[in-house]
């Protein structure tokens, strides 16, 4: 159900949350996508990063983005930064497969889920303004 500013209404609870998934793997997108599927997300996008996925949430307005970082790579990072900047900023959540002690102040106030955990209600939890199903039937890596 859309609002009427055109937006899920994921957040006030009448529909399911509006998921985008940003990883540079496809074989990772397609598990994560797949697994909030059946938890009963709805993965509107899933792409690799850069300007093209900046455009697709600017025209997509999911309610959360999924954004993959890496301690050596700064792209994941920036993209989250960029994606704040929006007219409509959806909440991000920086998923990684490293230990997010490694990440420091990189974090930057965004939420964070490693992949090992990845389910709707890890997300939920890192991006408390978007309302998402609360329940890990499996979990990403598990």
């Amino acid at each position: 159900m859309m609002s009427a500013d055109g937006t899920q209404a994921a957040a006030n609870g009448t529909g399911p949350a509006r998921i985008m998934i940003i990883d540079d793997h496809e074989i990772t997108r397609a598990a994560c996508r797949a697994l909030l599927r059946t938890e009963g997300a709805d993965v509107v996008a899933d792409m690799a990063a850069g300007d093209q996925a900046i455009a697709a949430a600017a025209a997509l307005r999911p309610d959360v983005v999924v954004v993959d970082v890496s301690p050596a790579a700064g792209a994941g990072f920036d993209l989250a930064r960029r994606l704040r900047g929006l007219a409509h900023p959806p909440a991000v959540v920086l998923t990684s497969s490293a230990d997010p002690a490694e990440f420091g102040a990189r974090l930057d106030g965004h939420g964070f889920v490693a992949k090992a955990g990845l389910c709707t209600e890890a997300i939920g939890a890192a991006a408390p303004r978007a309302s998402l199903p609360g329940r890990c039937r499996t979990g990403y890596g598990r």
